[in-house]
């Protein structure tokens, strides 16, 4: 494969704007009609002592509903099928993206000094392109240096895993 035929891959559209518009138009649609929904089950009237606790939430997810049938009917009739995102942007983006669920994975397992760790010197490591050495230890030194900001000198606990319960903390 040439250059030339990767660079029109890349160059090529991942999603088009009207799509993504209706897209996220029935996303707040259905956001909209679930604020509803629990609002009538929680009681969207008035009672006897004014609004009960649903009253307002099921008049704001009735107005966010309507607008967003608007933004539907719009981007259906008049949307313009022109590119939102490449798919080399797209590449990239996931590229930062998808490591980062795996880090917020990560912390629920091993903790957030653990996770913080591992993931600043993988990322300087394959983003950077630094020594594992300048990784590992850029790594380490940040998260000993928010382990002892927040931990020992503030004294606000943050997510742990193992390791640290293995050092009394």
């Amino acid at each position: 494969m040439s250059n030339e035929s990767s660079g029109q891959e890349d160059d090529a559209s991942a999603a088009s704007t009207r799509a993504l518009e209706v897209a996220t138009a029935l996303f707040f649609l259905v956001i909209g009609c679930l604020v509803m929904w629990d609002s009538q089950r929680q009681g969207a009237g008035w009672g006897d002592d004014g609004p009960q606790s649903g009253y307002f939430p099921f008049y704001i997810g009735l107005l966010m509903s309507a607008a967003t049938l608007v933004n539907l009917f719009k981007a259906l009739r008049y949307g313009h099928p022109t590119s939102f995102v490449s798919k080399g942007k797209i590449k990239l983006v996931m590229a930062i993206f998808v490591p980062c669920l795996f880090y917020v994975g990560a912390m629920q397992m091993v903790g957030l000094y653990v996770a913080s760790t591992v993931f600043i010197a993988a990322f300087m490591r394959w983003q950077g392109k630094f020594s594992w050495m300048k990784s590992a230890g850029t790594g380490l030194g940040v998260s000993v240096a928010l382990f002892l900001m927040f931990e020992v000198w503030f004294k606000v606990p943050l997510l742990k895993g193992p390791l640290e319960a293995a050092l009394g903390y």
